[in-house]
């Protein structure tokens, strides 16, 4: 069970780290680029970022059912 919860606590992380990213990079794009970004593209980051969010809280809920193993 202890593998599993390393192996979820990593991929967390991971995906933690890439929702910073796209955010940045979203942020940037919109705000900062003086190029025309397209309305599709625009909702495809969005659609992106709320998928990478609704993942990362599934990962927590189940790391939050898992008891962290005594040592």
């Amino acid at each position: 069970m202890e593998l599993d919860r390393t192996a979820l606590m990593a991929r967390l992380k991971r995906l933690k780290e890439e929702l910073i990213d796209m955010e940045e990079t979203t942020s940037f794009n919109l705000l900062h680029s003086s190029a025309h970004i397209p309305g599709g593209q625009v909702r495809q980051d969005t659609e992106d970022l709320e998928e990478l969010k609704k993942e990362i809280s599934r990962i927590e809920k189940v790391l939050s059912d898992i008891p962290p193993q005594s040592k």
